[in-house]
């Protein structure tokens, strides 16, 4: 075990990357594995008492599993040497350990996994919980599922997530070697998107949401940073692809404070920080059939959300990249989706709203919101017939609801690092649509990217068409 607060501290070189990958042989990499959790373990306990190192003494003062032989012994007939020798190598928590699990269980939930073999050769249990989900978030909770027989982990919140998760072997995507989910939760820290501190320590109560020690933030400067330098990159392939002697003579930011005044964007926000720094695409089309805002009166008639009434920690959704004269009406998913940042939605059903990608509308406040996301509302329904079963699919690889107009390159039910409701953020759907630009699926013209907003229909054409209309799952 790391014993010094430099030791533990010191957490580069555990950390999974594409240059130092996390253990595919099937087996737990305990040692780094504790690493990264003792890393953990010392941030929230440094943050719960205002230290700038951990108390060593402090933080092994209670090791609850192994605490008595008797302990030990109850331990053993459940759980695999490996599992063991992580327990024998890290410090119990003491504090909430991360935002969505509060410490260490390690007990059976083979119960939740009716459907997979759980009859180990050696007798024990085949799923731990090795976290357990913040009792806070409701009833039926898991936690951090850990597969002692491919020796893979999951974040399953609730006894309800388990049907995304199994059977296992046609989920393989959404399991991972423990070490890349405690470093995806490290990264999180490091971005600046959860942080730690008590409550009613300053912070205005509605703008973010808390559970114990931890905060989940809408948005943090760095995924500003982020997501400007992602748009900025597909500008530029798109721009590469172009004939120089059309590319539009601009070099201004997308827009001004005062251009975002006239829209009713509101002040202190993502979606402000991000139009006001991004560097305006030197084209027309942005992606199939949608329309790089270079009419800013334009820009402002088409926001229907952002004059509607809202609180100071309501952030409603901005239209930033239209399909020029293409609507849909307001249904219930419209309404359900668009209405989250009002307390009066004035819009019915049947009123025409413009297609296009929006902003996310977020209420601060609420748990697990991502005000840097977004959402693609497009003119036509995926999947109308609810009997295809070869449609358009979301990261956690189900099936979009049936006639849904705004689940293409969400992430789904499930969210693999924690998580159950939030939208896809904006940079990874730049990222995804670079790889598409790049890979030759969608082409470059003289205005921009080719093709009108049907070109999205291609999610829904049968085999694997979906692919190309899907994110990877991630956080």
């Amino acid at each position: 075990m790391n014993t010094t607060p430099h030791q533990i501290l010191d957490i580069d070189d555990p950390l999974v990357s594409d240059e130092n990958p996390a253990r595919e042989d099937g087996t737990l990499d305990y040692e780094r594995c504790a690493r990264l959790h003792n890393y953990l373990a010392a941030y929230g306990w440094m943050a719960r008492h205002g230290k700038d190192t951990p108390n060593l003494d402090a933080l092994a003062s209670n090791r609850r599993f192994l605490r008595t032989a008797e302990d030990e012994r109850a331990l053993r007939e459940r759980l695999d040497s490996s599992l063991i020798s992580f327990l024998d190598s890290i410090y119990d928590p003491q504090v909430e350990f991360f935002y969505w699990v509060c410490g260490l269980d390690m007990e059976s939930c083979d119960d939740s996994f009716p459907l997979e073999d759980n009859e180990l050769e050696d007798g024990k249990a085949r799923f731990i919980v090795i976290y357990d989900t913040d009792s806070g978030l409701g009833p039926h909770c898991l936690g951090v599922i850990y597969d002692q027989q491919l020796h893979r982990a999951s974040l399953t919140m609730t006894i309800e997530n388990t049907f995304c998760v199994e059977p296992v072997d046609e989920h393989d995507d959404l399991w991972f070697p423990l070490e890349t989910i405690l470093t995806n939760w490290i990264y999180m820290i490091d971005l600046g998107k959860v942080v730690p501190g008590l409550p009613n320590d300053g912070d205005p109560p509605t703008s973010k949401s808390q559970l114990g020690l931890w905060s989940w933030l809408p948005y943090c400067d760095a995924q500003i940073d982020n997501t400007i330098a992602t748009m900025e990159h597909y500008s530029a392939a798109v721009e590469s692809r172009m004939p120089s002697d059309s590319l539009l003579l601009i070099s201004a930011p997308l827009f001004t404070d005062a251009d975002l005044d006239a829209a009713s964007v509101p002040q202190d926000c993502f979606i402000r920080s991000l139009l006001t720094r991004l560097k305006t695409p030197r084209f027309r089309f942005i992606a199939p059939g949608l329309e790089v805002p270079h009419d800013k009166e334009a820009f402002v008639r088409r926001q229907k959300f952002t004059s509607i009434p809202h609180e100071k920690d309501y952030i409603p959704a901005v239209l930033l990249f239209a399909a020029p004269d293409r609507t849909v009406n307001v249904n219930l998913e419209i309404w359900s989706l668009f209405s989250t940042a009002h307390e009066n939605f004035t819009m019915n059903e049947g009123d025409p709203v413009p297609t296009g990608l929006y902003s996310e509308p977020v209420c601060r406040a609420h748990y697990d919101t991502e005000e840097a996301g977004f959402r693609l509302l497009l003119p036509f329904a995926l999947r109308p017939d609810p009997r295809d079963d070869q449609g358009a699919r979301m990261s956690d690889g189900r099936l979009v609801e049936s006639g849904s107009f705004a689940q293409l390159f969400q992430h789904g039910y499930f969210h693999p690092f924690g998580g159950e409701s939030r939208s896809q953020r904006l940079e990874r759907l730049f990222q995804r649509w670079t790889e598409l630009i790049e890979g030759g699926v969608w082409t470059v013209g003289p205005e921009g990217v080719e093709g009108d907003i049907d070109k999205f229909r291609d999610a829904d054409n049968g085999n694997d068409a979906w692919i190309d209309y899907c994110i990877a799952p991630y956080w």
